[in-house]
């Protein structure tokens, strides 16, 4: 990656980068894993269209579960924390989501200060 980027090559990789239109189903500024030309100015996203209806709602599940994710990770709000479990496409349920919370929360006790309810 570091020669591709130094040595301006245009190769094509694998990476993680802002969405920049690649799909119009995603938002430009969210990240996605997509091959992309990688130059001097960096990663640029190969454009591919449209998600397979198929894989286009678990997709968005799961991206609104780790935006939801980071906002309550940097708010420390408990209530947004549940919203981002209660999104994940493997959790059935608010109850279940609110379960693993609470579990998740107490075996993470000493590092999620913002978290406590003392």
């Amino acid at each position: 990656m570091i020669s591709a980027i130094y040595n301006d090559k245009k190769e094509i990789h694998v990476v993680n980068t802002l969405n920049r239109g690649a799909t119009p189903d995603l938002p430009d500024d969210t990240v996605i894993e997509t091959n992309a030309v990688i130059d001097k100015q960096g990663a640029q996203p190969l454009a591919y269209g449209r998600l397979p209806t198929r894989i286009r709602g678990l997709i968005q599940s799961v991206k609104a579960f780790e935006e939801l994710t980071v906002d309550a990770a940097i708010s420390g709000d408990r209530h947004t924390a549940l919203q981002a479990l209660a999104a994940h496409p493997l959790v059935p349920s608010v109850a279940i989501a609110e379960n693993i919370l609470n579990d998740y929360l107490a075996a993470n006790r000493d590092f999620l200060p913002q978290y406590r309810m003392d």
